[in-house]
């Protein structure tokens, strides 16, 4: 039985011409269906009811007590995540800088060069 393609060097260059042509209508087809991707969410779309999104709720003036602060907060999270949150605590931030100053000398020591032991 004869092979299709004979086992010499003119049958590699036959193969490879081959194996060219085919990776091209490979990578044709790739990108076709990735093409296709935007219109089938369009007609995905169509068939799909949605509601508009809510508009987001907008504080109008600053909080004048922890009840008002909580509401806006809780409001704010829930336009953003869009499912309700509870706030469980409220605390003022801490005074100084001691986070700041203690993390940049934790840097600034470790780009130290080695002392030599002599």
């Amino acid at each position: 039985m004869q092979p299709i393609i004979p086992d010499t060097l003119e049958g590699a260059l036959i193969l490879s011409v081959i194996d060219f042509v085919g990776s091209f209508f490979i990578i044709a087809a790739i990108g076709v269906v990735l093409a296709g991707f935007p219109l089938i969410g369009r007609v995905a779309a169509r068939f799909e009811k949605r509601e508009p999104a809510p508009a987001p709720a907008v504080a109008q003036a600053a909080p004048q007590d922890d009840g008002e602060l909580v509401a806006v907060l809780a409001a704010a999270a829930h336009a953003t995540l869009g499912r309700p949150v509870r706030i469980v605590r409220i605390e003022p931030t801490q005074v100084g800088d001691a986070w700041t100053a203690e993390g940049r000398a934790a840097h600034h020591g470790s780009h130290q060069p080695a002392r030599s032991r002599s």
